[in-house]
């Protein structure tokens, strides 16, 4: 064993040394002499197709090599075959079809891949195949994707939950029917990112702390909500989408008898979704009827109508004995509810300032976690709202305003109105590691939190059925209305979506409950309005909705009209008339003037009368905004004048003023409606 070393140590000395030793100049020339050869496969050749470039990528792989690609352990590989799906689906979007099964399950395996850029360029890559191939054919994929989406959401790293998002983010928006059909298996395992079961047998939850260092648990929970405002949104705009695209109503096809079948049924099959059309075409010359019975109206009636269940407490039944629309929405409304309350607590402001109203500044995070919460609140509002539309009972809301109105105004409403507080400066903000992204940086957050305060506004006024007729003066309402009022008289917003938002609010509290009582502080929010509208320089569009606001108030129900004092709208509606005298007009607003006309208003027809000879000479040149069709705001025109009481006042509108018009067709339907209406006078 010895001696080998020491063979070993003499063999190395006795090889040549070229340290500090050069070759001679001949010797130290590459030799170039020698030939080579391309290696040509033809059957490769074959399945490039390299006649048609277009089925081609970039590198000059096909479909079949990019997929085998994505197979590959090298990241760089896998990188590679997902650009180049996509740059084939981008060239020929028909040749994805030839493969399409192997396609959406290689690529959507790549969701849960281990590396970072992987698993974005396939959700990447994804989302160019269903834009490619639309809903209807991918509904034979549906399970793979929701296997994919469920194991994503539930994996055990927390990075590939959290670009588990991205995946959801694609299926919204390119497949909300998935997500819409699998709502039952998605939403559980999507609140399991951000919250437990308390227990296993109930459905309320509540939060849980996220471990992972590069992102707080409030940004997690701000990533997740902002995907639920989502999910929610497609889940309201389909029930929307189902109710207005119901298909044109037709006369039952009359289905022959099976005689040969004695147990053949001789009632029509129910169908839920079909209404009943009663075909009633009118006749000048027959008697002005309706039937009230009609052979196609003897239908059998559901079972699932009569034995309905009930919408109590039914803390005893298990998750799977939830099988009803309405206790699904109920146990989605359980299930949230106490999960976006606990969000608000954790980043609530806590503590007062030294000054005043310091303990309702909202950090950065506080202000964008509220914003969420509040269009969830609205959206299961209105999720709620359908479906006590569609079953035609009102026992859905009446728990949800029992279960979750003293606890709104408790957690919520207490430090109402709110605002943001400053923002930070470069040296006091903390670094932020390059994995860490602001919250939600595409949406800013308003300084004064217009959006957030008016929709606290509008959520509580509809956990409160009678907020308008209290007797006794609330708390709460009463800081509400202050703000409004405020607000009102400093009409100064940025943006069109704190206006929308602030007349939707002004058009709820004033109109739109089926409360017909008036209290002291809702009638000085509508005197505010009024003074505003009559003295403030508003812009035009503004004016015209607050001007079909007031009109629907007064048309909409006398009572309330009355309720509200008629004293307070005296003054605007002597103004009205004078809005035809000007060089243009909406067509909204005359659509308002003219029910006012058809209501019979007194104190506007006064001052229509006043000026009916101005608001003729001014027909010519007046310009209707907004028409549907060419001389539509011209008709209403007519139709309005069509209330003119007085005969004198007519006749000489027939003879002189309408004789001015030079288009005849125009003079021709001024005469004729005030004739009519001249002989309607005389009789």
């Amino acid at each position: 064993m010895g001696g080998s070393s020491k063979k070993f140590k003499k063999a190395e000395k006795s090889k040549i040394k070229l340290k500090g030793a050069k070759l001679p100049k001949g010797a130290n020339v590459t030799k170039t002499n020698f030939k080579v050869r391309k290696i040509v496969v033809p059957d490769q050749l074959k399945q490039r197709n390299l006649t048609n470039a277009a089925v081609l990528s970039n590198k000059n792989l096909t479909l079949k090599d990019c997929l085998a690609k994505l197979k590959l352990n090298n990241v760089s590989s896998k990188i590679e075959g997902l650009r180049g799906v996509r740059e084939i689906i981008t060239k020929m979007p028909s040749e994805l079809h030839r493969m399409l099964s192997s396609v959406v399950k290689d690529v959507t395996s790549l969701s849960i891949d281990i590396e970072h850029d992987v698993r974005r360029d396939a959700y990447k890559t994804l989302g160019c195949i269903l834009a490619a191939c639309g809903q209807s054919v991918m509904v034979p994929f549906y399970e793979v994707l929701l296997s994919f989406l469920r194991c994503s959401m539930t994996h055990i790293q927390s990075r590939i939950q959290e670009d588990s998002l991205l995946l959801l983010d694609v299926l919204l928006q390119y497949l909300p029917e998935l997500v819409v059909a699998n709502r039952d298996k998605i939403l559980p395992q999507f609140l399991d990112m951000i919250s437990k079961l308390r227990t296993e047998s109930k459905p309320g939850r509540t939060l849980t702390i996220n471990l992972d260092k590069q992102s707080t648990s409030t940004r997690w929970r701000v990533k997740v909500l902002s995907r639920l405002t989502g999910i929610l949104k497609i889940l309201i705009d389909s029930k929307r989408t189902r109710n207005e695209s119901a298909e044109p109503l037709e006369e039952p096809v009359s289905v022959a008898e099976d005689e040969d079948n004695p147990f053949a049924s001789k009632v029509p099959d129910y169908q839920p979704d079909k209404a009943v059309q009663i075909n009633y075409t009118f006749d000048r010359a027959s008697t002005l009827f309706l039937p009230i019975q009609k052979r196609h109206l003897y239908t059998t009636c559901p079972m699932d109508v009569l034995f309905r269940k009930s919408t109590g407490t039914d803390k005893d039944l298990s998750l799977g004995d939830r099988v009803d629309d309405g206790r699904k929405l109920k146990m989605y409304v359980e299930m949230l509810m106490p999960v976006l309350f606990e969000s608000w607590l954790e980043v609530r402001p806590t503590g007062t300032g030294a000054e005043p109203g310091q303990e309702h500044a909202l950090t950065q995070e506080a202000a964008v976690t509220l914003e969420l919460l509040m269009a969830i609140f609205i959206q299961l509002w209105d999720l709620t709202v359908q479906y006590c539309g569609e079953t035609n009972n009102d026992d859905m809301k009446r728990w949800f305003r029992e279960e979750y109105g003293a606890k709104f105004c408790t957690h919520i409403l207490g430090g109402f109105p709110y605002y943001q507080s400053g923002t930070e400066t470069k040296s006091q903000q903390p670094k932020r590691s390059k994995t860490t992204a602001p919250i939600l940086s595409e949406k800013t957050v308003d300084d004064h939190c217009y959006r957030h305060n008016f929709n606290i506004c509008y959520f509580y006024c509809c956990l409160h059925e009678q907020f308008r007729g209290g007797k006794k003066k609330s708390q709460p309402y009463t800081k509400i209305v202050e703000y409004v009022k405020r607000c009102v008289m400093n009409w100064k917003f940025r943006g069109a979506e704190a206006t929308n938002l602030l007349l939707q609010v002004l058009r709820y509290m004033l109109l739109d409950t089926d409360c017909m009582q008036v209290n002291q502080e809702t009638r000085t929010l509508l005197q505010t309005l009024l003074e505003v509208y009559i003295t403030a320089k508003l812009p035009q569009d503004i004016r015209n909705r607050i001007l079909v606001l007031f009109c629907d108030i007064i048309v909409g129900s006398d009572s309330l009209w009355r309720r509200y004092g008629q004293e307070l709208f005296t003054l605007w509606l002597k103004m009205l008339p004078n809005l035809l005298c000007k060089p243009s007009i909406d067509m909204e607003v005359l659509k308002a003037l003219l029910c006012l006309g058809q209501r019979g208003n007194v104190p506007f027809l006064e001052v229509l009368e006043a000026n009916a000879k101005q608001i003729v000479a001014n027909m010519e040149m007046i310009r209707v905004t907004n028409e549907g069709e060419q001389g539509e705001g011209f008709v209403l025109i007519c139709n309005l004048l069509f209330y003119v009481r007085k005969r004198e006042l007519i006749r000489e509108l027939i003879d002189f003023d309408a004789q001015g018009l030079k288009d005849a067709t125009q003079r021709e339907r001024l005469c004729s409606t005030l004739e009519l209406k001249l002989g309607m006078l005389q009789e």
